[in-house]
């Protein structure tokens, strides 16, 4: 089985709204709004559903339960010796949900984070209706991404941000966020890719230098923004720290012992300016200070950090 190209399917747009604000990620969606929408649309809210993440696309696929017991058989029987197939099965079984004919239907925080769906994209909501049997559920700003890529080509660190490509050692974006801090610490060929500045880094001259068309790309792509936030709390946790929004406070076990960061000198500066520096550079500069100003007063209050690197600090921001 080869790697394919995947077709677009000719279908009916109807723009969704939640039915309701949750605490958590889960997005719920009323079947009797959605059911008035069109007759197919209606007559596939009419039972069980089932959903899965798209293949191919940052989407939600929508089928009624006997159209994915068809497609769930077809897909089981791909060959398992191949990783295209493989990738496949993994993406559409290994989400796959099952959700009975009540009258909400509630999509999990895992597929809506799967699919870009949440809620900080400020993005609103499309469906495309194939049939009565068979829709899928699209972030507006993915719509656009895709519309925009005949026009705008995209470099390896953008198919790296948005999990679409490895690093220059067969490392995804996914992979290294889950990796633990003894080997984030111990690794510095990593951390270019995460946080990409528009400066070669001297330490790794494979890594990517972000350009202006790098740029536009996280000015236009609201999933990149988030890929960037999530690369950025992630090395939050890793020196002792936490974010809610825009606010960034201590852990409770910070200490220089632990992170050292919060000591004089060392290469996780370095690192910490170029975390600023990049979130400046790819449209997010509200974080950027955030982010700026929680390093120099904790470093300050908590640590033994340097004058000398602080004024590093705040030039990232120039």
């Amino acid at each position: 089985m080869e790697k394919r190209t995947p077709a677009w399917k000719t279908g009916c747009l109807h723009q969704v709204t939640p039915s309701e604000e949750t605490p958590s990620r889960e997005l719920h969606l009323s079947r009797e709004r959605l059911s008035l929408l069109c007759p197919q649309l209606k007559a596939l809210m009419s039972g069980d559903l089932v959903i899965t993440v798209s293949p191919d696309w940052q989407a939600l696929n929508l089928y009624a339960e006997p159209r994915w017991d068809i497609l769930r058989r077809d897909l089981q029987a791909l060959p398992t010796d191949n990783s295209e197939a493989r990738r496949i099965q993994r993406r559409m079984l290994g989400n796959a949900i099952i959700l009975s004919a009540e009258k909400t239907v509630v999509i999990p925080d895992t597929l809506v984070n799967y699919a870009g769906l949440v809620d900080a994209f400020d993005s609103p909501l499309w469906m495309i209706v194939f049939d009565d049997s068979n829709a899928e559920l699209w972030p507006e700003h993915e719509l656009k991404r895709l519309f925009s890529e005949a026009q705008w080509g995209k470099s390896p660190l953008i198919r790296f941000m948005r999990g679409e490509q490895v690093d220059h050692r067969g490392r995804s974006l996914n992979d290294i966020l889950a990796l633990d801090d003894f080997w984030l610490e111990h690794t510095h060929d990593y951390v270019q890719w995460l946080f990409p500045i528009d400066t070669p880094s001297r330490a790794n001259l494979q890594a990517p230098v972000l350009n202006e068309a790098d740029q536009q790309w996280f000015r236009r792509d609201p999933f990149l923004r988030f890929q960037h936030r999530r690369a950025l709390d992630r090395m939050l946790r890793f020196c002792g720290l936490k974010r809610a929004e825009h606010i960034i406070e201590p852990r409770e076990d910070l200490h220089p012992y632990r992170h050292i960061w919060l000591k004089r000198g060392g290469h996780n500066h370095l690192r910490i300016t170029r975390m600023i520096r990049s979130l400046h550079l790819c449209h997010q500069p509200e974080l950027a200070r955030v982010v700026q100003q929680a390093f120099i007063e904790i470093g300050q209050a908590r640590g033994y950090v340097q004058p000398q690197t602080i004024a590093f600090w705040r030039q990232a921001t120039e």
